[in-house]
């Protein structure tokens, strides 16, 4: 009896500690999660004979999915604010320096990320050869190549640079504003060479604006 009480609370740590990383902010995947916890409590107090291992291993597959489920909800709300700051969540939109779509793409970096076929000109002609669908597979494509360009200075995440706290959604959105060079002179920098877009919005700005998503 007593190995088995054992084996229970070392299970019932590991589950708490992994509910505890997920840092969950919406309310009903965090019920979810303490239906699982307390169901898989209450079944092991009324049977003592319950295969520890078989019940964890379901749990575990329960978090594993709540986990991307919550990955998901965060990348969506993170690329429609992000859509938000750049056009209003307009994918017809071009601005006046040429940059167009929701996420307002440099036709050179359209280019780079495969998306040879899209010009300004042609959207400026028929929007439908680039819509919202195909604009947010090449978000994603430049979110991928930000993040690889970006991979030696993810050890800034967690810093605090002018009082801003580096995170990786911060990272995605400044990279995404002024592109990894001017992030990684930002962060070498100490936040001394703070770059613009020609708008007027700088690295740090998009830094601290989306700072608060869980992307890990």
């Amino acid at each position: 009896m007593h190995a088995l009480t054992d084996q229970f609370q070392y299970y019932f740590y590991i589950i708490t500690e992994r509910v505890n990383y997920l840092i969950i902010k919406e309310m009903k995947i965090r019920a979810w999660l303490l239906f699982f916890v307390l169901f898989f409590t209450s079944q092991a107090v009324r049977s003592p004979e319950i295969d520890f291992q078989t019940k964890f291993a379901r749990i575990r597959r329960v978090l594993n999915y709540l986990e991307r489920q919550h990955y998901e909800m965060e990348f969506l709300r993170f690329i429609t604010d992000l859509g938000r700051s750049e056009s209003l969540n307009n994918w017809f939109c071009i601005n006046r320096i040429g940059c167009f779509g929701e996420w307002q793409f440099a036709e050179a970096t359209l280019h780079c990320l495969g998306f040879r076929h899209i010009t300004l000109q042609k959207f400026r002609q028929d929007p439908w050869i680039f819509p919202r669908e195909m604009q947010q597979k090449a978000l994603e494509s430049l979110i991928r190549v930000n993040l690889a360009l970006l991979r030696d200075y993810e050890h800034f995440i967690g810093d605090t640079i002018n009082g801003t706290v580096v995170t990786k959604s911060g990272l995605i959105a400044a990279a995404h504003l002024g592109g990894a060079g001017s992030t990684k002179r930002f962060l070498r920098s100490g936040g001394f060479v703070n770059n613009k877009d020609a708008l007027g919005t700088s690295i740090q700005d998009y830094l601290r604006k989306f700072r608060d998503y869980d992307l890990e």
